[in-house]
């Protein structure tokens, strides 16, 4: 084989890997997200949205930022969390019943963010901005009650 030519294998085994590599991010970061404990805690029921918001950006856990993957949605027993299939293949939906929802404020110069806790005792957080979290409250006729936890 000379140096001109590319192994034909390359191009069998590079979508296997790229397949392969993707698959592990993202099961990695639903696992250390809380994602999947959200999703066994709080299975999702066919409920319609009486609001629903897409391409919002927020951080779950300690770590995972997801930048414009999630969709909320407000209904009337809860709150919808999703994100987009192809970024998430194992992430499915899960509702989140009012309350079960505390959220505990942070603010600086720049932003209001609201920390959203979910169930009790807590499963998982996920922050995001506070004008978000109030939209979606007010939509569904509810507020949202403050956290005694620490931020």
């Amino acid at each position: 084989m000379s140096r001109d030519t590319v192994d034909p294998f390359f191009f069998a085994l590079f979508p296997s890997f790229f397949i392969g590599i993707w698959l592990l991010v993202t099961t990695v970061a639903g696992l250390v997200s809380g994602w999947f404990e959200l999703m066994r805690r709080f299975p999702d029921r066919d409920e319609g949205a009486i609001l629903r918001i897409g391409f919002v950006s927020g951080t779950m856990g300690p770590l995972v930022r997801f930048n414009g993957l999630l969709t909320l949605s407000a209904s009337v027993s809860g709150l919808r969390v999703g994100m987009l299939r192809l970024l998430g293949p194992f992430c499915r939906d899960f509702l989140v019943p009012w309350e079960e929802i505390t959220v505990t404020r942070t603010s600086n110069w720049f932003s209001s963010m609201a920390k959203l806790h979910f169930g009790i005792p807590v499963a998982g957080t996920l922050s995001i901005s506070a004008v978000t979290a109030d939209r979606l409250a007010h939509a569904a006729g509810r507020t949202l009650p403050e956290s005694k936890r620490p931020a």
